[in-house]
């Protein structure tokens, strides 16, 4: 993996915007009920705990206020002690998303033909929607044999610099787009600059196509293909995804071959009126 491909890793786990670029756009905004949502935020994939003095430098707050914070989190159900003192994400957090997933009763209708592809391809599908300057996983389908890690709900990637990202904003107008493209640079500053051609690129080829690639620029080894497929009833904009081990696949063969497989699922699943629009 490239020095540029670990540091954009990097920033993208652990970025956050930050409370006064908050505040400098809407001074309504409540700084105390950011900062703690921005504590449940801090945690990253893989961390079992964080300290006070680890939570206060990645917010930008002092201690004192993360533990005041963190107390009230607690008494919410949303942090938890770990036996060492620390803190960690409690099964509150998990509870908070039940009542989105549930009303989209729609992933469930799509999970056969996901899973069909994904072992097709020998990788791992996905259904994302936006999440301001990300897209994030509501449905996944594949098998660790696939793929050394089959992604979770909830698993967020950058708009800019993955083909789910690019898929997605091929669904925007003009306008959508434009206030969108404000958004990922406020959290990714150089974003645009830096895959300003391959967002172009990945949007075209889904009008023309039906699907965008992506070769390792998120993730060194992985290949992506991505295809929109609609917006719902409540107004979410869906693309389906399937990423592939580098190694298992030809560049031509995804562009020639899956991504326009991909376009067809993406297509049936419309025909199939999953939205029920």
């Amino acid at each position: 993996m490239s020095d540029n491909q670990t540091n954009l890793i990097d920033r993208v786990e652990k970025r956050r915007i930050s409370l006064d670029k908050m505040e400098d756009r809407d001074s309504s905004l409540s700084s105390t009920l950011i900062r703690g949502l921005e504590i449940l935020g801090c945690f990253q994939v893989g961390e079992q705990s964080l300290t006070n003095a680890q939570i206060a430098a990645r917010v930008g707050i002092n201690k004192a206020t993360v533990s005041r914070l963190c107390k009230t989190l607690i008494s919410m159900r949303y942090l938890r002690r770990d036996p060492n003192g620390g803190f960690r994400l409690a099964p509150g957090v998990l509870a908070l998303s039940y009542p989105i997933l549930s009303s989209m009763k729609w992933r469930q209708q799509a999970i056969g033909i996901m899973r069909d592809f994904a072992d097709f391809a020998k990788g791992n599908a996905h259904l994302s929607v936006f999440n301001g300057p990300d897209a994030v996983y509501i449905q996944t389908a594949g098998d660790i044999s696939n793929f050394p890690h089959v992604p979770e709900m909830g698993m967020t990637i950058p708009l800019a610099d993955s083909a789910t990202g690019r898929s997605l904003l091929s669904m925007l107008s003009e306008e959508e787009r434009a206030e969108k493209f404000i958004e990922i640079e406020l959290a990714y500053p150089g974003a645009l600059a830096r895959s300003g051609d391959r967002i172009e690129k990945g949007i075209k080829s889904c009008k023309e196509r039906g699907f965008c690639a992506s070769f390792g620029e998120w993730r060194a080894n992985i290949y992506a293909i991505s295809a929109p497929v609609g917006r719902t009833s409540d107004g979410l904009d869906v693309t389906i995804s399937c990423g592939i081990p580098a190694y298992r696949a030809r560049k031509e063969e995804v562009e020639n071959d899956l991504g326009p497989r991909l376009a067809s699922v993406a297509q049936n699943l419309r025909l199939f009126n999953i939205f029920g629009t």
